[in-house]
C-alpha cells in the first residue's frame, strides 16, 4: 500500500478544500509535514483514520469533526458537506476512497448532522478497469484491516503503550492476521464445522447414544467458539474503554486545578503496574518453588522416621558396622583369631563367630548406610534452603502488596480531591474517567471468568471428542461418512499444528528484527525479544544474568515501540515479495504524529534514520522544533515532498507580525489551517 493523495473539506481545522501529495519515491520515500502546535497534524492523522474506518481518536470521537469556519459562514438552514479522499495504490491497481458527511447548519451555530455518510471505494486494475465496490468496508479490511490500522497509522504521543503488557493479546491477533494466518485458524473452524454437519448425517442412523453424544459434542463446539469470540469481543473493547480513559487523564493535566495531582496519580498508576507485575512473577517464582520442591516436602515425615532409625541403631553401635562379614570369613578360612589363638581347637568359637557374621556389615550395607546417611543429611539441608527462599518470596509479595494498598489509597484521596476541585470541566472528566475505571474493572472481571472456564470447556470437549471418536471406529464397516469425519479431524489438526507452526516461527522472526534494529539505536547495553505471549520484553545484564528492565523512560519505551512497529512492517514486507503459499504479508507506509516529542537529539536522529530505510514509505507530521536539528539532518536526504502547515489566527499576535512561517493573520474573521508546499 502507497499512498498517494488525501483531499480534505472541511474536517477539523481544514476549511474549504486542501490536498496533500506524498512522495512515492523508492529513493525519496520521507513525506514530511511540519508545523506548530495546534495546527492540525493529529487532525490529518485522524483524516486518514476517519476516510477509511468511520472513527478517530479525539477526546470527542466523530462528534466535532466539521470545521468551525464552514459552520460560521454558513447560512442557517444551509448542507455543509465533509469531505475525504484518499488515493493509494496496493498490487498494481489504483484505489480512491471516498467518505463524505452532511450537516444542517441551525441557528446560534449548532449544526445538525443528518447521518447521511457516504462511502464509497473504486479500484482500477491494472487492466485499466474500475469497478465500484459494493461492499466497500470489506475492500478497505482487505487491503488494511481495521485492528491493524494503529500500527501503521500511529500517535506518536501514545507510541510507548503500542507493545505494552496490555497489548500483548491485540498484537498477536494483529501480527497473525497481517501475515495471513488467521487464514489457517478460519480453515480450522470450517473443517470443524464440516466435521459437525457430518456427524450429524451419521448420527440419523446410529443409536441413541451416538447421537446424544454428538450433539453435546457439537454444542461444546459452539460454546467453547462462542466464549472465545466473547473474550476477544472484550477485550477490544477493554482497550477502547482504557484509551478513552487516557485521554480524559491527558485531558486533566491541561488544567491548572488538576495537573499536578494527574501527574501525580499517573506515578502511582505506573508504580502499580510494576508492583502488579512483580506480584505477579512473585507468584511464578513461587509456584516453581513449590513445584520443585514438592518431593522434599511431602517426604518430610519418612525422612524424620529414617533418620530416629539410624540415630538409634547408632547409639546401639550397630551402625555404622563395626566389623565386616568378609572380614570374618577371612578369619575363619585362616584358621587364627585376631587374638593368634587357633579357632577350630576351641569349643564354641566358630559357632560364635558365624552368629556374630550374621549382623556383621558387607560392602553393600555399608554403601546403603552411608548414602542413607548422606541423604538425610542433603533432604535436611534441601529443606531448610527451600523454607528459607520461601520465606524471602513470601516477604517480598508482602511488601509488594503492601505498597500496592498504599498506592491505592492515595489514588482514591488524589481522586476525592480532584472531583472536588470547583471547575465544571475538570469535575465532568473526573466523573467520566470514575465511570470507565468501573467499568474496565468489570470488563476485566469478566474476560478473567470467561478465560478461567475456557480450559474447562476444552477438556470436557476434548474428552467427548475422543469417546465419540471411538464410537466412529467401532461402527461396522466404516462406512463413508465415518471416513469423511475421520479425514476432516485430521485435516483440521493438521491445519492447527500448522497454525502454532507458524505463529511460533513469526515470532521467533520478528523477535529478532526488533532486538537488531532495538540495538542500533538504543545506548544502554539491553536487549529487546517477544516472548510467548507476545510481550515485548527488554533484558538488561546483570551479575546475576540477565533480568528485566522494569524501568524504562519515556523516551527508552518510544524507541521500543518504534522498533516493534518499524520490525513488523520490514517483516511483512519480506513475506509479501516470498509470496509463500501460507504467509500474506504486504506492503504498508508509516504514517507517524509526533514521533520524536520524548526523544533527545541523539535518539531523534537514530529513530529518523532507521524507519526512514525500514518503510517503503514514511509519511511524518512533525514540530518544528522536532524536525530541526538532528531528525532533519537524518532525513533530508530521503524526503521527497514536504509540507508547511500555516495557521491562520485572528489574534493581534498574528496581526502585527510581518513573516512568520507558521502563523498568519486571518482576513475571514475565522481560525483556520492550510498546507503550503516547501
Amino acid at each position: 500500500m502507497k499512498i498517494n493523495k488525501i483531499t480534505i473539506t472541511n474536517f477539523r481545522q481544514f476549511w474549504k478544500t486542501e490536498s496533500l501529495n506524498f512522495s512515492t519515491s523508492k529513493n525519496k520515500n520521507v513525506t514530511v509535514i511540519h508545523g506548530a502546535n495546534g495546527s492540525g497534524k493529529t487532525s490529518l492523522l485522524n483524516a486518514f483514520k476517519w476516510c477509511f474506518y468511520g472513527t478517530t481518536d479525539f477526546d470527542t470521537g466523530t462528534e466535532n469533526i466539521l470545521n468551525e469556519a464552514a459552520i460560521q459562514h454558513a447560512a442557517t438552514g444551509e448542507i455543509i458537506e465533509l469531505n475525504i479522499t484518499v488515493m493509494f495504490e496496493q498490487d498494481g491497481c489504483y484505489y480512491d476512497v471516498v467518505r463524505k458527511a452532511k450537516y444542517r447548519k441551525l441557528p446560534d451555530n449548532k449544526v445538525e448532522d443528518l447521518k447521511t455518510i457516504v462511502f464509497k471505494v473504486q479500484k482500477t486494475t491494472d487492466k485499466g478497469e474500475t469497478i465500484t465496490s459494493e461492499s466497500p468496508q470489506s475492500e478497505i479490511n482487505k487491503v488494511l484491516p481495521e485492528s491493524l490500522h494503529p500500527y501503521f497509522f500511529f500517535n506518536g504521543e501514545r507510541i510507548e503503550k503500542l507493545a505494552g503488557v496490555n497489548e500483548s493479546g491485540q498484537i498477536k491477533e494483529a501480527i497473525k492476521r497481517l501475515m495471513g494466518l488467521k487464514q489457517i485458524e478460519r480453515a480450522e473452524r470450517h473443517l470443524k464445522k464440516a466435521s459437525a454437519n457430518f456427524r450429524k448425517i451419521n448420527a440419523q442412523s446410529s443409536d441413541t447414544h451416538y447421537q446424544v453424544l454428538s450433539e453435546s459434542v457439537a454444542k461444546l463446539n459452539e460454546d467453547l467458539e462462542n466464549s472465545k469470540k466473547k473474550v476477544e469481543e472484550l477485550k477490544v473493547e477493554y482497550q477502547e474503554k482504557r484509551k478513552r480513559k487516557e485521554d480524559v487523564e491527558k485531558k486533566l493535566t491541561t488544567f491548572n486545578e488538576s495537573k499536578l495531582l494527574q501527574e501525580q496519580r499517573e506515578l502511582l498508576n505506573s508504580e502499580n503496574e510494576n508492583l502488579e507485575a512483580d506480584i505477579i512473577d512473585n507468584e511464578r517464582q513461587r509456584k516453581e518453588l513449590i513445584d520443585a520442591n514438592r518431593a522434599i516436602v511431602l517426604s518430610q515425615g519418612l525422612v524424620k522416621k529414617c533418620e530416629e532409625l539410624v540415630d538409634l541403631n547408632r547409639k546401639k553401635g550397630l551402625l555404622p558396622y563395626k566389623v565386616r562379614a568378609p572380614f570374618i570369613d577371612d578369619l575363619i578360612e585362616q584358621d587364627i583369631c585376631i587374638c593368634g589363638r587357633a579357632i577350630h581347637n576351641h569349643g564354641g568359637v566358630l559357632e560364635s563367630l558365624n552368629k556374630a557374621k550374621e549382623t556383621a556389615g558387607n560392602d553393600e550395607l555399608d554403601e546403603i548406610y552411608s548414602s542413607v546417611s548422606s541423604l538425610i543429611k542433603n533432604q535436611s539441608n534441601d529443606f531448610k534452603s527451600y523454607r528459607y527462599a520461601l520465606k524471602d518470596l513470601t516477604k517480598k509479595q508482602e511488601g509488594n502488596r503492601n505498597r500496592k494498598r498504599i498506592n491505592e489509597e492515595k489514588l482514591s484521596e488524589i481522586s476525592l480531591k480532584i472531583g472536588s476541585i470547583k471547575n465544571n470541566e475538570v469535575s465532568t472528566l473526573e466523573q467520566l474517567r470514575d465511570k470507565l475505571n468501573s467499568e474496565l474493572e468489570d470488563l476485566s472481571f469478566d474476560i478473567r471468568q470467561l478465560e478461567s472456564q475456557i480450559p474447562e470447556l476444552f477438556a470436557t470437549f476434548m474428552k467427548e471428542s475422543r469417546e465419540l471418536e471411538n464410537l466412529e471406529k467401532k461402527q461396522k464397516e466404516h462406512s463413508l461418512i465415518v471416513n469423511r469425519i475421520t479425514a476432516t479431524n485430521n485435516v483440521a489438526k493438521a491445519f492447527n499444528e500448522l497454525n502454532d507452526c507458524f505463529t511460533d516461527q513469526v515470532r521467533n522472526n520478528l523477535s529478532e528484527r526488533v532486538n537488531i534494529t532495538f540495538g542500533k539505536i538504543i545506548r544502554k547495553n539491553v536487549r529487546a525479544y517477544i516472548d510467548e505471549d507476545f510481550k515485548l520484553c527488554i533484558e538488561k545484564q546483570s551479575m546475576h544474568g540477565d533480568i528485566e528492565a522494569k524501568e524504562q523512560s519515556t523516551g527508552e519505551r518510544q524507541v521500543t515501540s518504534l522498533s516493534f512497529i518499524s520490525s513488523i512492517i520490514s517483516l511483512a514486507k519480506e513475506k509479501h515479495e516470498q509470496k509463500g503459499k501460507f504467509f500474506k504479508g504486504g506492503l504498508y507506509p508509516l504514517v507517524m504524529d509526533s514521533p520524536f516529542g520524548a526523544l533527545d537529539d541523539d535518539y531523534r536522529f537514530k529513530v529518523a534514520e532507521c524507519v526512514a530505510n525500514l518503510a517503503d514509505q514514511v509519511i511524518i507530521f512533525v514540530s518544528n522544533s522536532q524536525w530541526n536539528g538532528n531528525v532533519k539532518e537524518a532525513c533530508l536526504d530521503r524526503v521527497g515532498n514536504s509540507y508547511r502547515l500555516i495557521h491562520h489566527s485572528t489574534t493581534d499576535l498574528a496581526k502585527n507580525l510581518e513573516h512568520n512561517e507558521y502563523l498568519r493573520y486571518s482576513t475571514e474573521g475565522v481560525e483556520f489551517s492550510t498546507l503550503e508546499e516547501v
